[in-house]
Formats: C-alpha cells, sequence, structure tokens
C-alpha cells in the first residue's frame, strides 16, 4: 500500500490560466463539431484547427506563439472539398521551421501539406494527395518513430502507406464495424483500435495479425484508446450501457480482463485523452463540457490518481496538447493544453510551483524525443523497431545541428521503383483479410553494390524508341498486356529543366505550384452576349476560341452560332447580331488549328464547315462553305489533327469514329469497335493515334491508318455520365476526367502503353458536370473544370509517381459556361505568362492569363519555356498523312530579342548587412593596435637621453656609514 502514497513531482501541478488578453482570440470556429478528430492540433511551430467554413473543408494555421486578437480574415488552408475529419502534425520537425500537416476529409482524400513558417500568407496548393477512397477518413496519425510511415482509417480498414514513394504498404482489415480511433505504441511495433463492435484490439500491423482483443465500452457512441507511452498500458474512454462516460486501463499482453474501470459523469459529449509520456500526466477532456480532468498515470494500482481538475469559462471544442520541445521550461511548464472554444484559443499551462526558475529543474524534465526519426520508412517495414533518440529540454543543452546518426532524418531516396495502386479487393470475402504487404522484386540501384530490396514498380511509361513525328510509339501487342519498361533517366530531359521535380520530405513539388491566374483588364472583355445556349450535350466543350475569333452558341431556334472577334471587345448591340445559321441543333464545333477563319460545326449527322470573312461576320449567314455527310446518327465530338491539315475526326451516335479530308470533301477512314456511346477523342501530339473513351466504360487507342480496330484497351471510368481524355507527357500518358463510384470528379493518369490499371486515380470535387481537361505540352500543367464550375484545378503530369502533382488552384466569384485556351505564341512570356485563354459566362466573355511569380522578371525564365512547337502552322498535309508521314512542326523560341537569358544572369554578391561590423579599409589586427598605442605613449612621454637629476647628486661614502 505503500505505493498509493508515493510522492510525485507532478501532484501539484495545476493549470495556470491567462487572462484574456493572452488567449488566441476572433477566430472563426464551426459551432458543430461531429467526426472522430482532435478538432485542433499543435506542432513545435504552428496550431491548425477546423476553420468555420462553408462545408467545413478549410482549417485555420496559427503561429504556434500567436497571442491576442487575430485579423480577418484569418490565415487559412483550404484542404478539401468536404469537411476535414481529422488532420496531424508530423512529430518530426527538429531544425526547421516548417511544419508537415497530414488531413482526412469526408471526401474520401488523404493530402499531404508543407506548412511554410511563421504566418500563413496564402493557402498553399497540396504537396501531395495519397489516395481516394470509397468512404470518408476518419482517423489520421502519423508514426512516432519511422519517417514517412502515416496511419488513417476509413469505414472498417486502417491503412498504412509510406508518404515517401506515395504507395499504400499495408492495409488491416480485422474489424467488423467502423474504426472510430487507433494509437501507436510508443516503439511503433503494433496499433491499438477501438471499433463500433464495441471491441478494443492491438494489431500488428506488418503481419496483420489481431494479437489481443478485448470487449470495450458496451455503448456503440464514439470511443477512443490511447498507448500510455512505454508502459504496457492501454486506456480506452467511452460510453457504458447505461451511457456513462467512462475510462478502462488494459493490460495489451492479456486483455480478456481490465485493469481498472471507472465511471467518470453523464455528459454526452465525447472524450478525447492527452497523454503525456514524459511526466505520466493524462488529461480527459469532453467535447461541449467546461471542466479538463488531469490524472497522474502510474503502473500500479490505481492505476490512475486524480488531481486537481480545471474549470473552464468556455465550452470545449477540441483539445490538443503542445510538444515538449516548445515548453517554456524556465517558467515551470511541464505541459500546455490548447482548449479550442467558440472563437478562441485558450492556453492551458501546467506549471509545478517551485521557490525559483532561475535555474533549470533538471527533476522536472526528463530527456524527451527529440523530433528526427529512429529509422526510415524501409526499415520499419523490415521489422526495425528502433526507439527515438532523447535530448534534454536543458536550453544550454540542446542540439543545433541535425544527428547524422539518425536512421531516418534525410528524405528518403528517390529511386527507379515506382508506386502501384493497390490491387482491387475482391467483391467477396469469406474470413477477415489481414495485412498485404505490396510484393518486392530486388532491383540493383546505381551507384550501390548490392541489392537494395524494394516494392513491385507499377506499369510506367516506357521511355520507348521515339518515332519521327518525336511521340513514343504504342506497341501493337496480340495480347491486351504487354510489359512496360519504367522511363529512363532522361526520359524527360528534353523538355527543358522545368521537368525535374524538387523533394522535400519526399514529396515531390513543382515550378509551377505557386501559379496565378489573372483576369485581364476590362476593356478587353467582351459583354453584353445575350440568348447563350445553357443546355449543351455533355460532349460539348461549351465554347472555343482561337487567337482571332471566339465561337459561343446561342439558345435562338435554327442552330446559331456567335462569331466574335478578339481584336474588337467592349459591349455588343442588343439586337441585330450575325450569326451562323446551322438550320438544326448545333451538337459540337472546333476551329481548324491552321486556319483561324475555318470553324467545323456538327449539326445533327451534319458536320457543316464555314469560313469566316476577314473582320468578322457583318451579316447572318445560312450556307456554309460545304457539308460533310456520311453518319447514320447525331455527332458527338469532333477534333482536328494536330500536325495535318484538312484532317478532322469525328464519333457519332453511330458507335463509329470517321476521319474526314476536307481538302477533298470525302470520308476516308472508319474505325470500329465501340459498343456504346463515344464521350470523347483525343489525338496524340504527332497525330500518329487517336484515342476514346466509351460509356461501356473502356478507353480505346487507334493506329487509324494501319487498322480500324483498336490496338490497346483498358478499363477507364464507371458509370455513364460521361468522360473526357486527353494525351500527355509527349504520348506517354493518357489524363482521363470521369466520375468515381461515389459521384467525385476524378481524374485518372494512364500509361499509353497499358491501359489495365491507372497510374494513379485523385477525386477532385463534388460535381454534377464533367471535368474538361486542357494539357499545356511544353510546362505539363494540366488545367480542369466543368460547366457550371467556379473553379479551376490545376495539376503537373508526371512519367514518375505521383504522377499528378497537385498546383495552385483558382476561385471565382460565380460559376462560369467553360474555359477556352490560345495557342502559346500568344502568350506574354515578359510577364512569365505561360497559358492564356478565355472565360465564359452568361452575358460576359473575359480572358485569363496563367503566370509563375518570378523575381528576375527582366531576363527569359528559359527554365519554364523551352522551345515551343508552332502548333498553329501545318506540317503536312492530309494526303501525306494518309500516305504514312509523321512529320511534326519546327520548334520555335519564345524569347524577345531583347531579353537575356535567365541562365545567363549574373549572380547577385550577397545584400551588405545594415550594421556592418567590419570594414577592411580601417580593420587593424590586435598587434597594430598594441604598437600604435605604444608609439602613441612614447610620443606624449618624449624620453630623451639626459640623467635624471637624482643621478646628479653626489652620494655619502661607504666608511662613513660607520660613524
Amino acid at each position: 500500500m505503500a505505493f498509493r502514497f508515493k510522492a510525485s513531482k507532478y501532484k501539484n501541478a495545476a493549470a495556470k490560466v491567462p487572462k484574456k488578453d493572452g488567449w488566441i482570440t476572433d477566430l472563426s470556429v464551426p459551432r458543430g463539431l461531429s467526426s472522430q478528430g482532435n478538432h485542433i492540433k499543435a506542432s513545435c511551430h504552428h496550431i491548425a484547427y477546423n476553420y468555420d467554413s462553408p462545408g467545413g473543408n478549410t482549417l485555420g494555421i496559427l503561429p504556434l506563439n500567436s497571442v491576442g486578437r487575430q485579423d480577418r480574415p484569418a490565415p487559412t488552408l483550404h484542404a478539401h472539398s468536404d469537411f476535414v475529419t481529422d488532420f496531424d502534425f508530423s512529430p518530426f520537425d527538429a531544425f526547421t521551421e516548417s511544419s508537415l500537416l497530414v488531413t482526412g476529409s469526408q471526401d474520401c482524400s488523404v493530402k499531404v501539406w508543407s506548412i511554410p513558417a511563421g504566418p500563413l500568407t496564402e493557402s498553399p496548393s497540396a504537396a501531395a494527395t495519397l489516395t481516394t477512397l470509397d468512404r470518408r477518413v476518419e482517423n489520421v496519425l502519423w508514426h512516432p518513430t519511422a519517417g514517412n510511415i502515416l496511419g488513417f482509417s476509413s469505414d472498417r480498414t486502417v491503412s498504412i502507406w509510406d508518404v515517401g514513394t506515395q504507395q499504400e504498404v499495408y492495409v488491416l482489415e480485422n474489424h467488423n464495424e467502423l474504426v472510430q480511433s487507433f494509437s501507436w505504441k510508443e516503439d511503433g511495433s503494433l496499433l491499438a483500435t477501438s471499433c463500433k463492435d464495441k471491441k478494443v484490439r492491438v494489431v500488428d500491423p506488418r503481419t496483420g495479425s489481431t494479437v489481443q482483443e478485448g470487449e470495450g465500452h458496451q455503448n456503440i457512441r464514439d470511443s477512443r484508446v490511447l498507448w500510455l507511452g512505454g508502459k504496457d498500458m492501454l486506456l480506452s474512454v467511452g460510453f457504458s450501457k447505461i451511457r456513462e462516460r467512462q475510462y478502462i486501463v488494459w493490460d495489451p499482453r492479456n486483455m480478456g480482463q481490465t485493469l481498472a474501470t471507472q465511471a467518470l459523469d453523464s455528459n454526452t459529449g465525447t472524450v478525447i485523452p492527452l497523454y503525456d509520456a514524459d511526466t505520466g500526466m493524462l488529461f480527459l477532456a469532453g467535447k461541449g463540457d467546461s471542466a479538463v480532468r488531469y490524472f497522474e498515470v502510474s503502473s500500479k494500482d490505481p492505476y490512475l490518481t486524480e488531481c486537481q481538475p480545471h474549470m473552464s469559462s468556455e465550452q470545449v471544442k477540441g483539445v490538443a496538447l503542445v510538444p515538449k520541445r516548445a515548453m517554456d521550461v524556465m517558467a515551470g511548464e511541464v505541459n500546455r493544453v490548447l482548449l479550442l472554444a467558440h472563437q478562441a484559443i485558450i492556453p492551458l499551462p501546467y506549471v509545478v510551483p517551485r521557490k525559483s526558475y532561475r535555474d533549470f529543474h533538471e527533476d522536472l524534465y526528463p530527456e524527451t524525443a527529440s523530433g528526427q526519426p529512429a529509422m526510415t520508412a524501409q526499415e520499419w517495414m523490415d521489422g526495425g523497431n528502433n526507439m527515438v533518440t532523447k535530448v534534454s529540454l536543458d536550453p544550454k543543452k540542446r542540439p543545433t545541428a541535425p544527428s547524422k546518426t539518425s536512421g531516418g532524418s534525410s528524405p528518403p531516396q528517390e529511386t527507379k521503383s515506382r508506386s502501384v495502386p493497390p490491387p482491387s479487393k475482391p467483391a467477396q470475402k469469406t474470413e477477415p483479410v489481414m495485412s498485404k504487404p505490396v510484393e518486392t522484386v530486388k532491383e540493383d540501384i546505381k551507384p550501390q553494390t548490392e541489392a537494395v530490396q524494394m516494392r513491385k514498380p507499377a506499369a510506367t511509361p516506357a521511355a520507348a524508341p521515339v518515332t519521327s513525328n518525336g511521340e513514343a510509339p504504342v506497341k501493337i501487342s496480340s495480347k491486351d498486356t504487354a510489359t512496360v519498361e519504367p522511363p529512363s533517366d532522361d526520359s524527360t530531359g528534353n523538355r527543358g529543366s522545368n521537368r525535374k521535380s524538387q523533394f522535400l520530405a519526399g514529396i515531390p513539388t513543382s515550378k509551377f505550384r505557386h501559379l496565378k491566374c489573372t483576369t485581364l483588364h476590362k476593356s478587353t472583355h467582351i459583354v453584353n452576349i445575350r440568348n447563350l445556349n445553357l443546355s449543351l450535350y455533355g460532349e460539348c466543350d461549351g465554347f472555343h476560341a482561337n487567337p482571332d475569333r471566339i465561337a459561343v452558341p446561342l439558345s435562338t431556334s435554327g442552330g446559331q452560332l456567335a462569331v466574335f472577334e478578339v481584336s474588337q471587345p467592349g459591349r455588343l448591340p442588343d439586337t441585330g447580331l450575325p450569326t451562323l445559321q446551322n438550320g438544326a441543333t448545333v451538337m459540337d464545333f472546333c476551329w481548324d488549328p491552321f486556319n483561324t477563319h475555318r470553324l467545323a460545326v456538327a449539326a445533327d449527322a451534319t458536320i457543316n464547315i464555314w469560313n469566316i470573312p476577314e473582320g468578322g461576320l457583318t451579316e447572318t449567314l445560312t450556307e456554309p462553305e460545304f457539308c460533310l455527310r456520311g453518319h447514320d446518327e447525331k455527332i458527338y465530338c469532333m477534333k482536328f489533327h494536330p500536325t495535318a491539315s484538312n484532317i478532322l475526326a469525328s464519333a457519332s451516335y453511330d458507335m463509329s469514329v470517321r476521319i474526314w479530308d476536307l481538302s477533298a470533301q470525302e470520308q476516308v477512314l472508319k474505325l470500329r469497335g465501340h459498343t456504346d456511346q463515344i464521350f470523347s477523342l483525343a489525338w496524340s501530339r504527332g497525330g500518329q493515334y487517336l484515342a476514346t473513351v466509351c460509356k461501356d466504360g473502356s478507353i480505346r487507342i487507334y493506329n487509324p491508318r494501319d487498322s480500324t480496330r483498336p490496338v490497346r484497351e483498358g478499363d477507364g471510368p464507371e458509370g455513364g455520365r460521361g468522360a473526357r481524355l486527353v494525351w500527355a507527357c509527349d504520348g506517354k500518358c493518357l489524363a482521363v476526367t470521369g466520375f468515381g463510384k461515389t459521384s467525385l470528379q476524378t481524374i485518372s493518369v494512364f500509361n499509353a502503353e497499358d491501359l489495365s490499371i491507372p497510374l494513379t486515380t485523385v477525386d477532385i470535387a463534388q460535381s454534377p458536370t464533367i471535368l474538361v481537361p486542357y494539357y499545356d505540352d511544353d510546362s505539363r500543367v494540366l488545367f480542369l473544370t466543368g460547366k457550371g464550375d467556379s473553379q479551376i484545378f490545376s495539376y503537373e503530369v508526371s512519367t514518375e509517381a505521383p504522377y499528378l502533382i497537385e498546383l495552385a488552384s483558382t476561385s471565382f466569384n460565380s460559376p462560369h459556361q467553360g474555359v477556352s485556351f490560345l495557342p502559346k505564341k500568344v502568350c506574354n512570356v515578359k510577364d512569365v505568362e505561360f497559358a492564356r485563354g478565355y472565360q465564359l459566362y452568361k452575358t460576359t466573355l473575359e480572358p485569363l492569363s496563367f503566370t509563375v511569380p518570378r523575381v528576375k522578371m527582366e531576363y527569359f525564365q528559359d527554365d519554364l519555356f523551352p522551345d515551343t512547337r508552332a502548333c498553329w502552322e501545318a506540317a503536312m498535309t492530309a494526303q501525306e498523312w494518309l500516305d504514312g508521314g509523321n512529320k511534326v512542326q519546327r520548334t520555335v523560341s519564345l524569347r524577345p530579342a531583347d531579353m537575356k537569358l535567365l541562365s545567363e544572369a549574373p549572380k547577385e554578391a550577397p545584400a551588405p548587412k545594415k550594421y556592418q561590423s567590419y570594414n577592411p579599409e580601417t580593420y587593424k589586427t590586435d598587434e597594430q593596435k598594441k604598437e600604435e598605442l605604444m608609439r602613441a605613449m612614447d610620443s606624449k612621454l618624449e624620453l630623451k637621453g639626459d640623467p635624471l637629476p637624482q643621478d646628479l647628486c653626489e652620494g655619502v661614502d661607504d666608511d662613513e656609514w660607520d660613524d
């Protein structure tokens, strides 16, 4: 019984409540927060909390040292398209001012963010989107010892991911109901979970086996589980049968019975547990409560000893524990709890009273986690259970440089092994499926001399032989599958240095990640558009623009199109607008890329070819230049050939694709093989291949001059709501937009040589409209937006994992009808403009400019603007292409004559310091100063050779002293 009364250093620790001017106030916090998360988290540098926004898709981000009233609007992170359910900071932030944040959401996605140092000035773009699921994400939690290992739960599964390679490495499917929470053991070897099936489990994540299992809280309401540091003890909090809140203490080695069970109260809010392993202090706070309970944890009965609770004047919406390395140790602060309240964050420091705080009290502060990982992700997956190194909190002993012996302190090295999406799960299971590690393959990685075991690479775009048109050919095989080699190291080098990705903590970024979209001046707008057709068929992109003209569909009878001259902006007349009358419903239309006067219009089953006169329409035209007839049903969509003049492809309800020679005004090819409606078609960049996506759920690639049947097929987006596709990465990839199982807009990237499985799939947003893609070959930026949307999403497409790098998105105040992009030659490179287009609203057309912020704008940014292909010039005639030619356009430089290259700019000398203590002209060494001082003293004393006066006096003889 003596142990019960053992003295504790922290028994008198109490919350030191700051005055209101020490709170973080004037925040927008949602009133109702219902998820498995804590709603507020802290790192050594930042605080993140759920921000009040429509849909709850935003987080507030503040520096940890924030205090007082915050400016409006507060710094926010626009994280997801739906409510952010949980988020967590990486514990490995030693010797850096930035923070790595992971977020999970109801939109079924998990994203990783790099939060820069200091106050957030703008919402950053996601560093990575790890996965998309069928159910919402419930919990996210970083591994406590291994770098780049992340766990998150969704429905009945817990997934373990390697963030460095962005690959799912284990899936735990040991649960029969919703996983309500999970917690890592201190060394990361085991995982504890609480489940809606009223059970608490201890699981080995690397084998997938259930180590222990116990009957938990006998109520299905939200429960939490927490591993109590290095002790062999678990704590779970939840509700009993009679709806009382309670806690249970477990021995994870024997969960057949509990160590202790204690009822707390009858409140209805979920209890959130927080534990500090260094001091053994446990905090329990319930959502909606006004009290924070404080317990001391011991390894013997009674296990939990309650100390003085804190009563707050505000209702608690969420709680977080600040890392120990951020404590004010010279004030006796041993822990700090952050309370999320309505419009405020209340810091609650727990201080141990001492007579003096002049000296560091070493007995209160045992060594704590250093903030550096103990091992790499691969080392953990290979069975490692290393503990993180410890550091002293004594300000005199704190390290100032990263430990060189830390196994995971450096980002994971990029190798030639690429991530592969996890295999699809079987529809029916007769027994629980354990953890499924990804298959491994040994691969020699230079310059290492021994083989390193890597996970199986995905089917990545191969560095295939390049044809005369610069495209990698699609291999024709008798089977649908083909062996695909990973891309070579220099497969992307010929497109400029902007192909290189920089890695931060193993996460790739892009030079275009901070792209900015700006609406140009009102003097360039076309306004007062009347009778705009808002009910076009889904396969039509809405409107089309070229450098000289813009074609817009009207809702008036007769299938009318308005054509506006770009050189004549301003207000349109209310009546009397000249149009093109097609005589039937307009299904689709497109401009000839080599002739800004020629417009092809699909009206029912006929293609009308119009020639717009110089200067624009002056009267309504009713007769096209000529018509093309051959389809039996209505035409879906049309596309001009990208390199050959007078070649046009069209897809129809008769499930055929026909290729026309406009110079001969006849059909020259007919492609077969579709079994349902064709949603979209796209020519490869060199025009050798044609890809289609169909309502039957298939993607097909044709080599139309060799065969009327597809040379490659694969599974595309599911459902019949529509899809689009575009070629990317010099013909090595296909980007396909569609809808997922949860009706979310999705974007998938396929290897053009293997359509069996997408390289990656990303959920975009909840919207009923199909995303229309536009791909810029020079920057590899993919723009996505839909009719009726108010946002333009942007991604960089890569042949390396993660294949889609999310860039900054652009939001507008009102929904638009579409966006049409212009050729590269219209871009103003002096403003670092790499793309330009037009945006159509109900009554206006507004030009958009996409730029990249740069400092030295007086130089030509040759790292962003490689030589571009003159896509506005034809490389060959229709007959040359039909005869097998594969010519491509010449490349031209966008560099103005009066601009120098950025790569040749002189390196600037470092800026002089404001207060410079060293002047090379007047600086003297200590010896020089000493010599100068001695000379000055000598000259002042005026030393002479004359004897002193006392030397001139006569003295007494020695013998006279005897008298």
